[in-house]
């Protein structure tokens, strides 16, 4: 089973880990519908919303570890205005990446 990585801005916003959900979900019926069902998604929003009273440099270095035993980066509208997400580009190199285009809106 393909483990997808998605790299998506969070800034401490509750905002951005919703959405980062919705586009998981998104892109996983998107997937599905066209025949894809050997992967998962994984999501660092989620996986670490439990991590709150760690600093943001332990929990890039958590994420940027659970994204290198992924096979697939998938980066979100926006990482590019964001650090840690471009951190997360930087440390991929070698990976298999895809982006989501800017204009994909979810509710």
């Amino acid at each position: 089973m393909r483990r997808i990585y998605l790299s998506h801005p969070f800034g401490g916003r509750q905002e951005n880990r919703e959405k980062a959900a919705a586009l998981a979900k998104l892109y996983e019926e998107l997937w599905r519908r066209e025949g894809e069902y050997d992967f998962v998604i994984v999501n660092p929003l989620e996986y670490f919303k439990d991590f709150q009273d760690l600093d943001d440099y332990t929990i890039l270095r958590m994420a940027t570890n659970l994204m290198k035993s992924c096979d697939a980066v998938l980066f979100a509208p926006g990482w590019r205005r964001s650090r840690g997400c471009r951190y997360e580009h930087w440390q991929a190199r070698g990976m298999d990446a895809y982006e989501i285009p800017e204009g994909v809106k979810v509710a």
